[in-house]
């Protein structure tokens, strides 16, 4: 399964460089970054999204970020947004679009068969029976 995996988020005057770096490394350990003066952004391929996979179901937030995924496609890509703040802790916080004042971490995906690397990054929870 292949796909493109680009990662950006802007460095406000107030904010330490180094803090949103590892905000960025914190959820996406394995994307090659590229640092300019005033953002950060990162590629790679799937290997960027395993992390953030492990986040989903720790958090128990696949469905959640399914439904973003999906509402978001537009033709072979989807994009979405991570909280920064939170993702400097370590937690994955999904949005649909950018809500911070600081700003987000904006996440695109792209990919020939995008629905099956987003039903492997969230994959559909089937429902438990009693």
């Amino acid at each position: 399964m292949e796909c493109e995996v680009r990662v950006k988020t802007q460095i406000k005057a107030t904010e330490n460089p180094r803090r949103v770096l590892e905000s960025v490394l914190n959820i996406f350990p394995k994307v090659k970054i590229k640092e300019a003066e005033d953002s950060i952004q990162g590629e790679g391929g799937i290997e960027v999204l395993e992390e953030l996979r492990e986040s989903l179901e720790k958090r128990r937030i696949r469905s959640t970020a399914r439904k973003v995924l999906y509402e978001n496609i537009t033709g072979n890509r989807t994009i979405f947004y991570l909280n920064k703040q939170a993702a400097f802790i370590g937690k994955v916080n999904i949005l649909e679009d950018e809500m911070s004042p600081l700003g987000d971490i904006r996440v695109e995906i792209m990919a020939e068969n995008l629905k099956e690397v987003i039903d492997w990054l969230a994959p559909r929870i089937e429902e438990e029976s009693d």
